[in-house]
């Protein structure tokens, strides 16, 4: 049994542990709070590293984990971790991307409603043995509209709450279909028209280059004065200062912040010393139901993807997670099918094509994605897997095309591989009997039938008598016993061609002594 060594160095609830800990294959190193040269020497003996927010995966120590296949962040948040680093080294970047939905929603309306009814600065004031209940005026909320930009798993969340505190609601999001807003009975508006109508605004969108700032002096002069706003998301959607700046001057009447660009914030940092700001320090995630969801999901997710699952949910595979685990057979056939084009090509590759007949449009890019993997394998040192199979045959300059089409008239199913080189072009082509039998089922216009595993000898031969005896005979004398015997013509007298199973490898001498025999054309030995 392969065992795995993971490595946890951010405090991780006690149930996440647990399903490390009793997993057999797993050897689990946790140290939290481990920092600079111990941190880089025991990611070297790592095959899987988990972290929150404490550890920033560099990529210093992306590069220092020579075993590293996967990064889990327990969390949502990616801030901390160079996703593109462990991209290029082929290395699954995991979150857990559900499991705080729910306490973000809430700490999203906590926040929402302490800031309309002014709770800290109420309950500091009681603390301070005073009692100025007028200098507490709130607003209610009743009526008031609020704006959400982000209609996604969280947003939705709170519009439905928002909806129950008599609210209306509208929303922007260009990547929501409109049945998403139906659904939570938001208008859709574009941002402009957000920030002109909103009495309150909370933002839900991912931090990346085309959301980072966008909310900033510019869009801040758009909305109504004596507006209050929220951001419970990310630290850096908003321009810190011109926020700040806003509240100081009165036009945005109160701001409820639980996330900064950079964190923990300085003291003299301008949201924490604005004028009718409530701050918290990024507790969004931080009750006890979330982080035993983020520490379950992502301790699952490690152990299924280091035992070769892709069923998880990864933030760099270059296609959407799946989570129909039926579709595997059909995904590492397509694997195979690559891995094999690529052991009997002459001359490096330029240009690949996979067909799909009888295949859901959706898989078209993660099988595409596995046939490279399979294709580009043979071919390099380092590691290549459904990360970075794309990428690296990109750099390779190898262009690949897809294309589907309904049912073949021979089979529920089938998908075809074409690998071109600028001396030759080699189709395979193969089908999954009931879910589960793969099948290569034609080899350049061959047509056979033979599981795609194990040793195999590729043949193509003068279509003459003695040709399967010699092959067979020159086996047993050395000593190779053969499990399956395939054959196959197109025209008589033209070439034949034979893919022969074997139950060990072929010696070097016996390669060469088989393909210097009679009528012999082409053979080589492949391993799948």
């Amino acid at each position: 049994m392969t065992m795995y060594r993971v490595l946890v160095t951010d405090t991780l609830a006690e149930s996440g542990l647990a399903i490390l800990r009793n997993a057999a294959d797993v050897e689990l190193d946790y140290r939290a709070g481990l920092k600079g040269d111990e941190l880089l020497a025991a990611v070297r003996e790592s095959d899987a590293l988990i972290t929150r927010s404490g550890t920033a995966v560099t990529p210093e120590l992306v590069n220092a984990g020579d075993r590293l296949r996967i990064v889990g962040r327990a969390g949502v948040g990616l801030d901390n971790v160079d996703v593109d680093a462990c991209t290029a080294r082929g290395i699954l970047v995991i979150n857990a991307p559900t499991a705080n939905i729910m306490s973000a929603t809430e700490h999203t309306m906590a926040m929402l409603l302490a800031m309309c009814r002014n709770v800290p600065e109420a309950h500091a004031s009681v603390k301070r043995g005073q009692w100025t209940r007028s200098k507490f005026m709130g607003v209610e909320l009743n009526e008031k509209t609020l704006g959400i930009i982000g209609l996604g798993r969280i947003g939705t969340r709170v519009a439905i709450r928002a909806r129950a505190f008599g609210m209306n609601v509208i929303a922007h999001d260009p990547y929501i279909a409109d049945t998403a807003f139906k659904t939570v009975e938001a208008e859709r508006a574009s941002l402009d028209r957000l920030l002109a109508f909103a009495d309150f605004i909370t933002i839900h969108t991912p931090l990346n280059d085309e959301t980072r700032g966008m909310i900033g002096a510019a869009q801040i002069a758009k909305m109504k004065d004596g507006v209050r706003v929220l951001n419970i998301a990310r630290g850096g959607l908003y321009d810190e200062q011109a926020l700040a700046d806003a509240l100081n001057s009165g036009k945005i009447a109160g701001a409820a912040i639980d996330v900064y660009e950079d964190e923990p914030p300085q003291k003299d940092h301008p949201l924490v010393n604005a004028k009718n700001a409530i701050v918290s320090p990024h507790i969004g995630a931080n009750t006890i139901e979330a982080q035993d969801r983020v520490a379950v999901q992502t301790s699952e997710m490690v152990v299924e993807a280091l035992r070769g699952s892709i069923f998880v949910s990864a933030v760099n595979l270059p296609f959407e997670g799946l989570d129909d685990a039926d579709k595997a057979p059909m995904i590492r056939l397509a694997e195979k099918l690559g891995h094999f084009a690529a052991q009997i090509i002459d001359g490096p590759v330029s240009r690949a094509e996979v067909e799909l007949w009888g295949i859901d449009e959706h898989l078209k890019k993660i099988i595409s994605v596995a046939a490279l993997k399979g294709l580009l394998t043979p071919f390099l040192e380092q590691t290549v897997n459904f990360v970075n199979a794309e990428q690296l045959a990109q750099t390779r300059g190898i262009a690949i095309t897809s294309k589907t089409h309904p049912s073949p008239r021979d089979y529920a199913n089938l998908i075809t591989f074409r690998a071109s080189s600028p001396s030759e072009e080699v189709c395979v082509s193969g089908t999954v009997f009931h879910e589960r039998n793969q099948r290569i089922v034609s080899v350049n216009n061959y047509r056979v039938e033979f599981k795609p595993e194990g040793h195999l000898v590729y043949i193509i031969n003068k279509d003459v008598p003695g040709v399967v005896g010699k092959v067979g005979m020159t086996l047993g004398e050395a000593g190779v016993n053969i499990a399956e015997y395939n054959l196959a013509r197109n025209t008589s007298g033209g070439t034949a061609m034979s893919i022969v199973a074997v139950d060990s490898p072929l010696a070097a001498d016996l390669l060469d002594e088989l393909q210097h025999a009679r009528a012999i054309v082409e053979l080589k030995q492949v391993k799948l």
